[in-house]
């Protein structure tokens, strides 16, 4: 049998080859040939390390999450105590800061979405969780602001990053990327006049 390490090596090697599969084929055309085939091992080997290929997604969709929450949270609490929102600002729309690879894992599991109630749920849950936490650094820089201005700004601000994220796999110029950071910038700066 093999030691509890090795397991928990090979399963993340699976795990990352059927996320280049699904970066690159989308969720259906991800299958359990392609992945071992991406992971360098025989089929047998997936099954037996991580499961069926239904075992298979749901692996990914939790580390996907929990990644993307981790990340969240090293963010959150790398922000000076000063200028926080600006800071989050500009590390949001920095390009050094993004991964088109897992964007393309996102649209993914956004495509398969509407044919699955579970993943749908979690994908929303992870979308309101974002905002959440962008929602209560406004407050914190603009804590005089009526509620609904708040949460219209979170909203905004989430599309406008999520736009620029979604189309960093494309090459989109620099260019692009600075003018929706001035977006950005420029609806938290609609709070900032509404509250003299």
């Amino acid at each position: 049998m093999a030691r509890p390490e090795i397991k928990d090596d090979r399963r993340e090697q699976i795990l990352d080859a059927f996320e280049l599969c699904v970066a690159r084929y989308g969720l259906e055309g991800a299958t359990l040939g392609k992945t071992a085939e991406f992971a360098g091992l025989a089929r047998p080997l997936i099954r037996h390390n991580v499961g069926n290929r239904e075992d298979l997604q749901e692996a990914l969709v939790e580390r996907f999450l929990t990644r993307s929450r981790d990340a969240t949270e090293h963010l959150l609490a790398s922000l000076p105590d000063t200028n926080r929102l600006e800071t989050l600002l500009d590390v949001l729309f920095d390009r050094k800061s993004a991964n088109p690879h897992l964007v393309l894992v996102f649209n993914a599991l956004s495509a398969a979405a509407p044919d699955d109630a579970v993943l749908a749920a979690q994908l929303q849950q992870w979308l309101t969780d974002f905002v959440g936490h962008l929602k209560a650094e406004i407050v914190r820089a603009h804590p005089e602001t009526p509620t609904s201005h708040l949460e219209a700004a979170a909203v905004g601000i989430s599309g406008i990053y999520f736009n620029v994220e979604a189309l960093y796999p494309i090459g989109i110029s620099d260019r692009f990327v600075t003018s929706s950071r001035q977006a950005a910038h420029l609806l938290v700066s609609t709070l900032e006049a509404g509250n003299d």
